[in-house]
């Protein structure tokens, strides 16, 4: 879905940066960590073991960035929750003025604990601005971009069966407001992007629903 390109400078206002601020502050008090979590990250800006637990916790803020620069280096997209599977979606702005998707997936451990295992860096495209709002498509309405599959145990220091699972970022036009996956009802964020995280079946194609602004069915889009 084409869109202007996401520019390097900050456009909130500054009620807008007073809730977004906010939102991140508090969720920073609760689990007690402040911003020297970011001088131990490789990702500049954010650390995204504790960055994703924190969206999972407390969930999507609900006031985006209209853009990313200054001290907004990065801005959670999207998230999804399942039983044992998790992914979530942020855009960020790296030292050189570049733009990333970076979508993440997690599992959750029978201690109640939710444990990042693997993740995926795409740099955004000249006219791929990844904050603005969702434009109408002509044909169709999504597309899965960049689906992959993980064996969250190949790093394990014992051997253990393989478990897989796959994760992925949707691109959904305006006239999707909400997904149904997995017996789930998701609402769609403004922008289109929708991640999702599954366990892939040999048997099936693993499929998601399209529903659009009333939460009528429209479409039927296939996940790999």
């Amino acid at each position: 879905m084409p869109n202007q390109a996401v520019k390097a400078e900050t456009a909130f206002t500054k009620p807008d940066m007073a809730r977004f601020g906010g939102w991140r502050d508090r969720c920073a008090k609760e689990a007690g960590e402040y911003d020297e979590r970011v001088d131990r990250t490789h990702h500049p800006g954010y650390t995204p073991a504790t960055e994703t637990r924190r969206l999972i916790a407390h969930g999507l803020p609900k006031v985006l960035p209209e853009t990313l620069g200054g001290r907004h280096r990065f801005s959670p997209l999207s998230l999804y929750v399942g039983d044992r599977l998790a992914a979530a979606a942020f855009a960020r702005l790296d030292e050189v003025g570049l733009f990333w998707l970076d979508v993440w997936v997690l599992s959750h451990s029978r201690a109640g604990r939710w444990t990042l295992r693997d993740g995926i860096s795409t740099a955004a495209g000249p006219d791929d601005d990844l904050l603005a709002p969702a434009a109408a498509t002509p044909h169709g309405h999504g597309r899965a971009d960049g689906t992959t599959r993980s064996n969250i145990n190949a790093e394990r220091w014992f051997p253990w069966p393989a478990k897989w699972v796959a994760y992925g970022a949707l691109r959904l036009s305006s006239e999707v407001g909400a997904v149904r996956f997995e017996g789930r009802h998701i609402t769609v964020p403004e922008h289109g992007l929708q991640v999702l995280a599954w366990s892939p079946s040999r048997k099936k194609e693993t499929n998601v629903e399209l529903l659009d602004q009333r939460g009528e069915p429209i479409s039927t889009l296939p996940l790999m």
